[in-house]
């Protein structure tokens, strides 16, 4: 028996549920170990964003005279502040294109190099000692009025890992809490989401369990479903439509068995009871009757199931000929002839053997039991059906929705069977995908196959 906690990771739910918060927690996860990565192991990424904004900063300020030279910076992107009160780690410097100094955070300002070196603005990112702090230095060039300056910001070591542990750090824990709590919310807005959302596919497997034999006409609702459920349910119905005729057809199966074995047995049973003046005659004919009746139930049981049809090539004209054979004599006894048309010579046919032998066979015999004494019984074949005439008085027209009604029998029937001939030529075509009709013929009626891939 399976634990509550392995049940709920097997649902739905839970697998959706968990499968969230896992995407979740790996991307939350993957972001701390982006940031943290950058601020510990990619200083230098750091630095030379930070300060390129810094740079972009001061450009923004920056205040030009009448011949494009810069003259100063306002005080909002200035702020004297700032680089007055940590002058030896924060600089900067506004050049022209020589290297001359034309703007700087400090009285008389150098350009930002390393000691010894001159200005060089093809080093964009350099380092340099000044006052016992390491400094890192970006150079970035500007255009204005077709004059090209360069504007140089330092920062030192000391600040960047201030920088990093008052802001960097904070930022990490509040990305972090956020992730948490992020989970947290979203977690169990999915999962609220998702009960709301299966309690419907819940209350159906509910009502799906209460549906037994004896209420087989029961439906289950799909109103409130979600749309990738409501397909499985509707096709649940129609799985039930499909068992409720099945059932159905299964209970006037059983009882019209039952009507038709009843008579025969009262008729043995009365022959039996006469004090030895029963006709043995006639106890054999009604017992070869009910043998009839009992064979013709089994057959069609057998062929009302799919999974007893072995599928392989067959050859037209040897059933034709088998059949014509088999009921030669019925034929001779009834002074009716025979007659086949093959052009199917050689055409093989995929279905069960047998079952077309029977099919064949019942066709055949009924069309022989309604012909009269000189007429003639015709069966034509081509490789897309077949088609069975006779020259008898045809089909009444209020007899035609009835044919392969099992258990009837037509008023002119000549014969002693069940009435289950043509039911089970029915089965035999609706399990191979042929469609079988009937239709009165000048003279007598006409039973066409039409085949098609079983």
């Amino acid at each position: 028996m399976r634990s509550p906690k392995s049940r709920w990771l097997r649902s739905l739910r839970g697998q959706l549920t968990a499968t969230y918060l896992a995407a979740l927690l790996l991307t939350a996860g993957a972001a701390a170990v982006v940031i943290t990565i950058t601020l510990v192991w990619n200083d230098t990424t750091v630095t030379s964003r930070s300060l390129a904004a810094q740079a972009h900063w001061l450009e923004q300020g920056l205040q030009f005279d009448a011949g494009g030279q810069p003259v100063g910076v306002l005080d909002d992107h200035h702020a004297p502040w700032i680089y007055q009160g940590a002058p030896d780690d924060l600089k900067y410097r506004v050049l022209d294109a020589s290297g001359r100094v034309l703007l700087s955070s400090e009285a008389n300002g150098q350009p930002l190099a390393p000691a010894g070196a001159a200005f060089d603005p093809t080093h964009a990112l350099s380092d340099m000692a000044a006052n016992g702090q390491q400094l890192d230095v970006l150079t970035v060039p500007i255009e204005r009025g077709g004059m090209r300056h360069f504007v140089q910001v330092a920062r030192s070591e000391r600040m960047n890992a201030l920088a990093r542990r008052a802001l960097g750090v904070p930022a990490l824990k509040a990305a972090v809490t956020m992730g948490i709590v992020s989970l947290l919310l979203f977690g169990g807005a999915v999962y609220i989401t998702l009960c709301r959302t299966l309690r419907p596919l819940r209350e159906v497997s509910e009502a799906a369990a209460r549906i037994e034999p004896g209420n087989l006409s029961k439906r289950l609702a799909t109103a409130d479903l979600p749309t990738e459920i409501a397909p499985l349910v509707e096709a649940f119905n129609l799985a039930l439509d499909r068992l409720e005729r099945g059932y159905r057809v299964q209970q006037e199966f059983l009882a019209g068995a039952a009507h038709e074995l009843k008579t025969p047995l009262a008729l043995i049973r009365g022959q039996i009871e006469m004090d030895g003046t029963a006709d043995r005659a006639t106890l054999l004919r009604d017992v070869d009757l009910m043998a009839r009746q009992v064979h013709q139930l089994l057959h069609l049981a057998e062929v009302s199931e799919a999974r007893n049809y072995v599928y392989e090539a067959t050859d037209l004209a040897a059933i034709a000929s088998e059949v014509t054979a088999y009921l030669g004599r019925l034929a001779d006894r009834r002074q009716v002839s025979l007659r086949v048309h093959a052009d199917a010579s050689g055409a093989l046919l995929n279905a069960d053997r047998s079952a077309l032998f029977v099919l064949m066979k019942n066709l055949v015999e009924n069309a022989i039991h309604h012909s009269e004494p000189g007429g003639v019984v015709t069966l034509t074949l081509d490789a897309n059906g077949m088609q069975v005439r006779d020259e008898g008085a045809g089909i009444a027209v209020d007899d035609m929705p009835h044919l392969f009604a099992r258990f009837w029998r037509g008023a002119a029937r000549r014969d002693d069977g069940a009435g289950l001939g043509l039911s089970i030529c029915r089965e035999i075509a609706a399990t191979h995908g042929w469609d079988l009709v009937a239709r009165n013929a000048a003279p007598g009626a006409e039973f066409s196959l039409r085949f098609r891939p079983a």
